[in-house]
């Protein structure tokens, strides 16, 4: 299971930028549970940070093999990961992150409604999305998406969910422009089966250790465009969304 996972480009430049993040916030005693873990690289983040950690994600593979990353933090009491939902039910955190798993849920209004149920009163929410619904293709087919998102429509969904939008960056540009042709080019011949829950639950986890990924992830290879995408991050020229969010109180929810 260790051998099919590779922090890809994208994330990484994702991390770099959540990192940024989350630097400036006063993070001293507060908790965070991140829905959608994956490899439970980003829960290492949190905790070197020195928040309180949750994770939840559906998938067993994932709290499997993420256990086994975070074991050590486990033990210590620096990072808990929950293995069922209910283990969430009347939980309040100070921040929630999921990231690449708003599009993984059909119903994502309603989603986004439990999401600010689950966070305390000016709490904030740091998630990503894929952007243009132009840009869809075999590569969100394998991942069990359900949409892409245009980035008025995303803010507009988080204002009627509750929350205030702090950021709404497009990130990864230039990089996004050889990234996407690249990998619809590697989903294209597949002919997966599989639910979008169970494609979902792989998307975490899975990656291709191939020779071109392995050369685009490298530290060498993205050291300038994690430089360069600070540059465009209030454009609308890439293919992915990292959104920054503070939960409005009921009496100041904007309705749109």
């Amino acid at each position: 299971m260790g051998d099919n996972w590779l922090p890809m480009p994208r994330y990484k430049l994702r991390k770099d930028l959540v990192s940024r993040i989350l630097s400036r916030e006063p993070l001293h005693g507060k908790t965070c549970l991140e829905i959608g873990y994956g490899a439970g690289d980003m829960l290492l983040l949190y905790a070197e940070l020195g928040l309180d950690v949750h994770g939840y994600d559906i998938s067993e593979q994932a709290f499997d093999y993420a256990g086994r990353r975070v074991e050590e933090h486990c033990r210590s009491g620096r990072i808990s990961l929950l293995r069922n939902e209910t283990d969430l039910t009347g939980s309040r955190f100070d921040y929630i992150m999921a990231f690449e798993v708003l599009e993984h849920i059909e119903d994502d209004s309603s989603c986004l409604k439990n999401w600010w149920n689950m966070l305390k009163d000016g709490g904030r929410l740091l998630i990503s999305v894929p952007a243009h619904t132009r840009k869809w293709g075999a590569s969100d087919i394998a991942a069990g998406h359900y949409r892409r998102y245009e980035k008025e429509g995303v803010r507009n969904l988080l204002i009627r969910s509750g929350f205030n939008v702090l950021e709404l960056w497009n990130y990864a540009y230039p990089l996004s422009i050889l990234l996407d042709i690249f990998l619809h080019k590697q989903y294209r011949a597949s002919g997966n089966s599989l639910s979008k829950e169970d494609l979902s639950k792989e998307s975490g986890i899975k990656r291709k250790k191939n020779l071109f990924n392995k050369i685009v992830s490298s530290d060498l290879f993205l050291s300038p465009f994690l430089l360069l995408q600070q540059f465009f991050l209030e454009e609308d020229l890439s293919s992915a969304y990292l959104i920054f969010a503070e939960k409005v109180p009921d009496h100041g929810r904007v309705e749109i």
